[in-house]
């Protein structure tokens, strides 16, 4: 396997720690796995930094109860390949504030390796809702 390769696997497994950790509400593997430049744009317009993310689903006013990614895909950037692109569909189910929501979505991530571990961290997320 060469070094691209090596390095899309390494997203895609990273990308998949984050989903079971969201469903398992991991916080602390969800910590390690989110930049503190994090820029997390859910489906419906609203925005959070990696703080307000960690601590809306830390108080319980966002709890993933199922999620499931299809048609999941990552392209290395730059020549270095030390930052990628995900891009995918999302179905969750999730407790907002106490209320059962169903969320389709088509979601597009970006990756990049951090300077000082090495690890691969999630910088930005944005979700978009596929009609119902």
């Amino acid at each position: 396997m060469d070094n691209a390769s090596q390095r899309l696997t390494a997203v895609l497994a990273a990308e998949e720690r984050r989903r079971q950790a969201l469903l398992s509400a991991d916080l602390e593997a969800l910590q390690g796995l989110l930049a503190d430049t994090l820029v997390y744009v859910h489906s419906t317009a609203a925005s959070d930094s990696k703080d307000s993310y960690l601590a809306k689903l830390r108080s319980g006013g966002l709890r993933y109860q199922a999620l499931q990614f299809d048609d999941v895909q990552a392209r290395l950037l730059a020549p270095a390949g030390d930052a990628a692109v995900v891009t995918g569909r999302m179905a969750a189910q999730v407790l907002k504030d106490g209320q059962p929501r169903a969320v389709r979505s088509l979601f597009m991530t970006v990756w990049a390796r951090s300077a000082t571990s090495g690890d691969w961290q999630l910088c930005a997320h944005q979700g978009t809702p596929l009609p119902t």
